[in-house]
């Protein structure tokens, strides 16, 4: 009948349209994609050129694990109490940044380094205090540094040098629980080698690349612990 052949007649163009569009739309979000990837790229690059702390590896230990010798270096640091590391990041991180790019004295902007460091104790309770700090350029001294504004919650100090043992991982800021896996694995290798935590409780967090840009499966995450100097030294010896 008239009415069955309209309709045909409509759908045979509906059909082919609804086609283009999807092929359309995929090919949009392919290039998408790609220009995601391609941005995440630049700053996985970026932040690999960033100024880091120097440190010598002392050995390689079991599961992964790197023990490091760090040169002393300075840092700025906030303390937030918090639940969990990953709560305390964003506030911790924000307080941070504002001093670096310019919230001090004399308002000076200096260059953005890794990782980024949170360090966290949690023997004192729930909520625990998380430290966040950024480094500092290797230019600028304790003298140097700029000052931090009045009321600012942050304050500049020295990292005394160090031996640390720590993991690398990729993947997107970890979770508490990720953050406790690593720092076992850590400690099982310090215990085969014969190695001893500096704290029993002390956990450090490093982060070197965005948690935005970076594709998750190409960011460094490193969870690690202080060691012993003397023990350290008499396993050398």
């Amino acid at each position: 009948s008239l009415a069955r052949c309209t309709a045909a007649g409509w759908a045979a163009p509906w059909g082919m349209a609804s086609s283009i569009l999807g092929r359309i739309l995929a090919i949009v979000l392919a290039v998408a994609a790609a220009g995601r990837l391609g941005l995440g790229v630049i700053a996985y690059r970026t932040a690999n050129a960033l100024e880091r702390p120097s440190y010598s590896v002392v050995r390689q230990l079991g599961g992964g694990v790197e023990l490091r010798r760090y040169s002393p270096y300075l840092i700025a640091e906030t303390s937030v109490r918090a639940d969990s590391m990953r709560e305390a990041s964003g506030k911790g991180f924000r307080e941070v940044a504002g001093y670096v790019f310019g919230k001090n004295r004399p308002a000076t902007k200096m260059a953005m380094t890794a990782p980024v460091r949170m360090s966290s104790d949690p023997r004192g309770g729930v909520p625990s205090t998380t430290r966040v700090s950024f480094v500092l350029e290797k230019s600028y001294s304790r003298r140097t540094a700029p000052a931090p504004l009045r009321g600012q919650d942050v304050r500049v100090r020295s990292v005394a040098p160090h031996l640390l043992a720590a993991r690398s991982f990729s993947g997107p800021p970890p979770s508490e629980k990720r953050v406790s896996s690593e720092r076992q694995r850590v400690l099982d290798a310090l215990s085969a080698a014969g190695l001893r935590p500096a704290s029993d409780g002390e956990t450090l967090l490093y982060g070197y690349h965005d948690p935005f840009i970076t594709p998750s499966f190409m960011r460094k995450n490193e969870v690690a612990v202080r060691v012993e100097d003397s023990a350290a030294e008499v396993r050398a010896s």
